[in-house]
């Protein structure tokens, strides 16, 4: 079964999994906003936990790969009276001309894109010159042993339950495409805040 398969299961329970780690990543969604500006592109929008974040006088684009997570979205969106376009697309294809965006946003999302590499390469040809990307993700630890005995046994866990893989190390990805400004780490590198501008 796809991870487009496993979240389209999930639907609106998927807020049952990820919902009591929310007060981890309250702090750090806050920060990540303070970095958005203009036309923003958010890749893979799920249900929409950063849409209640986003500053007022943007002009939001939002996607995922599987409509029944971005029908969510879309509800949450008129709830809060934000003006927000909704659009069914893949990371690794993205829709939009080249240099469409000031800012793109990915909160959450490469631990589970199928290509990463190919992700960003796509988020890098839409973003225009000098706009800004920016990355709030699980990674794999600096800590050795805590990759071992939590982050390997979550791994399998999430891998078969939703195609999750935490042990990625999108941070180093992203600094072959971004001339990174800003990053953070948090819980010894299980999340890590990346802010990179397009040169």
């Amino acid at each position: 079964m796809s991870f487009r398969e496993k979240y389209a299961r999930l639907g609106e329970r998927y807020e049952r999994i990820d919902g009591p780690l929310e007060r981890f990543f309250d702090p750090l969604r806050r920060k990540a906003v303070r970095y958005v500006t203009g036309r923003v592109l958010e890749i893979g929008v799920g249900t929409g936990f950063m849409l209640s974040y986003y500053p007022e006088g943007i002009e939001l684009h939002a996607i995922d790969a599987v409509p029944e997570m971005l029908r969510v979205a879309e509800r949450r969106a008129r709830e809060l009276g934000l003006n927000a376009s909704f659009y069914v697309m893949d990371a690794e294809r993205l829709e939009f001309p080249d240099e469409s965006f000031d800012t793109v946003v990915s909160t959450f999302v490469f631990c589970t894109v199928p290509n990463p590499e190919r992700a960003m390469r796509e988020i890098h040809r839409v973003l225009k010159p000098g706009g800004r990307v920016v990355f709030l993700e699980h990674t794999r630890s600096d800590c050795r042993l805590l990759n071992w005995l939590f982050l390997k046994p979550l791994d399998l866990l999430l891998g078969w339950l939703i195609e999750d893989n935490t042990l990625r190390e999108t941070h180093l990805l992203a600094r072959k495409y971004f001339e990174i400004e800003h990053e953070e780490s948090h819980y010894r590198g299980i999340v890590r805040l990346l802010v990179g501008r397009k040169v």
